[in-house]
């Protein structure tokens, strides 16, 4: 059973024990605002009607949904919605991350991490890309050498030295001392 087919089955269940807690906000057109699932569990569910902008009605969403368990997607969608609608505003795409965040009651760190990169700081997008592999190569670093890999790299990787009196080239042997280069 889906997320989503889990939370329509508990509403059911909900409003047969208890009744209708909240009713469904849908702007003036019939947009859902809140109560998406509770429409699917009973099409009949109240509804309440709430005349707001494009914006706020995004911003509506965004707040009712913070109390409860929403998809990561979900969330991904309405903020990419809410940066739509600033920029339809004509607030510069360079700004709009820090105006999501403003508005967001979600973390800083979240809602960047949900954003789309065309509308983060350049600078704070490569950043972030850094961050994350510095990241990666943490939680996943490569293989350490066997030792027999480790003797062949030692090998390769015989210091070359040059001789402070005659100036001709000298390497250091296995055994620890320079011999001539050939």
């Amino acid at each position: 059973m889906s997320f989503d087919q889990e939370v329509i089955e508990n509403l059911k269940r909900s409003r047969e024990i208890v009744g209708e807690l909240e009713p469904v906000f849908v702007t003036p057109d019939g947009e859902i605002i809140d109560g998406r699932h509770r429409l699917k569990a009973y099409p009949g569910w109240r509804t309440q009607t709430v005349d707001v902008s494009r914006k706020d009605a995004i911003l509506l969403k965004l707040h009712k949904n913070y109390r409860r368990a929403v998809s990561k997607e979900e969330t991904k969608q309405l903020l990419l919605e809410l940066a739509q609608a600033l920029e339809k505003e004509g607030v510069p795409q360079e700004q709009i991350a820090q105006e999501v965040v403003k508005l967001s009651p979600y973390s800083e760190t979240y809602t960047l991490s949900l954003l789309p990169r065309k509308y983060k700081q350049p600078k704070k997008a490569e950043a972030g890309e850094r961050a994350k592999k510095s990241t990666y190569k943490i939680l996943y670093p490569p293989e350490k050498p066997t030792q027999p890999e480790r003797e062949e790299k030692r090998e390769e990787r015989q210091q070359i030295l040059q001789c402070p009196i005659c100036g001709s080239l000298l390497m250091l042997g296995k055994d620890g001392l320079l011999h001539p280069r050939s």
